[in-house]
């Protein structure tokens, strides 16, 4: 009898030891595809097709056209990748309650959805060469100096190692100049500064202005022309 329940114990023991990772599979995958996407494996210099269901693992770099985009999903995040995007996944791993990885933007756009099932938590971080996010659960964009937030809120920080704290509903960017964050009052003051007057409606959409410039006679290489800005 005593045997038995010891077996059963064990039996108990293991069972739940495989449930619990059988929930994290520290896995990267592409979901879905449009146009043309590459991949580079780690330790190589060849770009190959990428295909839905391929495993991404790390240290891959993945590369998106023009007009092209990728969607990869891990347990916890869903990443969508946008047009002429590169990145490459430099780390993903698990453990028994939590999936942490790190993704280094070289350029383009990302859209991240941090969505962790019940019982795991996402440890996420997006790098660029000028700015950091960092997340634990949220919905945002994000790319190489820029970040919007749509659900939840995001550690943001310039590589000078200041950080801001954006929340849903805000964005902030980078400065070129210092490379630290713009505060959330910053980006506030600047949303209600009015738009020039060239996108206010008064000359007609971008797209007529384009075709006003197009059509409109060649300068006379001879001539002189005086220009004056007043705002």
């Amino acid at each position: 009898m005593i045997k038995n329940k010891k077996l059963l114990f064990v039996l108990l023991f293991f069972l739940f030891t495989y449930n619990v990772y059988a929930q994290i599979n520290a896995v990267a995958k592409v979901q879905s595809i449009s146009g043309n996407v590459e991949i580079k494996k780690p330790g190589s210099a060849v770009w190959e097709k990428a295909e839905v269901g391929q495993i991404i693992d790390p240290k891959t770099t993945v590369s998106t056209g023009f007009k092209s985009e990728v969607i990869i999903k891990t347990e916890t995040t869903e990443i969508k990748v946008r047009p002429l995007t590169r990145l490459s996944l430099d780390e993903l791993e698990a453990n028994e309650d939590s999936e942490i990885f790190n993704i280094s933007l070289q350029t383009g756009r990302l859209r991240i959805e941090v969505n962790p099932p019940a019982g795991l938590r996402a440890s996420a971080r997006f790098t660029s060469p000028s700015s950091v996010a960092s997340v634990r659960g949220t919905v945002f964009e994000f790319s190489t100096i820029n970040l919007i937030v749509i659900e939840g809120s995001v550690e943001f920080s310039g590589s000078s190692g200041a950080a801001v704290i954006v929340d849903a509903g805000r964005h902030s960017f980078t400065d070129d100049h210092n490379n630290r964050p713009a505060s959330v009052e910053d980006t506030s003051a600047l949303d209600l500064k009015p738009d020039l007057p060239v996108t206010s409606g008064l000359l007609g959409s971008s797209e007529e202005i384009i075709d006003i410039i197009r059509s409109a006679p060649a300068a006379d290489p001879k001539a002189e022309v005086n220009t004056r800005f007043s705002f």
